[in-house]
């Protein structure tokens, strides 16, 4: 009966310490979190998640965006000189890249451009484990608004 006593009241202890703990994480004048489109990198306990946001691409210096719909991004600026210099050092790791720019006029270093979202995601992992200095590498979906 002992026995059952402390297991009875250890467990009402635990639920509401947890309880507790959740509602001190929360501050109550803080403004919710917007969540974003992310997708599973891989197993769990891997290289963790992808982020992938989705964007409308606008020409840049008049020439039309890429028509494919998944890019690896590995670096944003909001100055396009800003984005040639990181193009070059991208360059001289050994990847192809193209600058695009989106309808908020962030210029995005792109260094892979494919209909194949699997192979997109499969770049950003490759990347993240090649690259340390790229870890955050991300995806972007263009989309047609």
């Amino acid at each position: 009966m002992k026995i059952l006593t402390y297991l009875f009241v250890g467990t009402i202890l635990l639920m509401t310490s947890c309880a507790g703990t959740n509602k001190s994480l929360r501050s109550s004048n803080e403004e919710p979190v917007k969540k974003t489109l992310l997708m599973p990198a891989g197993p769990i306990g891997k290289a963790g998640t992808i982020k992938e946001v989705e964007e409308k691409l606008v020409p840049v210096d008049e020439k039309a965006p890429d028509p494919h719909r998944y890019f690896v991004i590995i670096g944003s600026f909001k100055d396009p000189v800003n984005a040639k210099e990181h193009q070059t050092i991208v360059l001289s790791d050994g990847f192809k890249s193209e600058i695009l720019k989106n309808d908020a006029g962030l210029y995005r270093v792109s260094v892979m451009a494919t209909d194949d979202i699997m192979a997109a995601r499969t770049e950003v992992r490759r990347i993240w484990a090649k690259y340390p200095g790229y870890s955050d590498t991300w995806m972007l979906i263009s989309v047609q608004k």
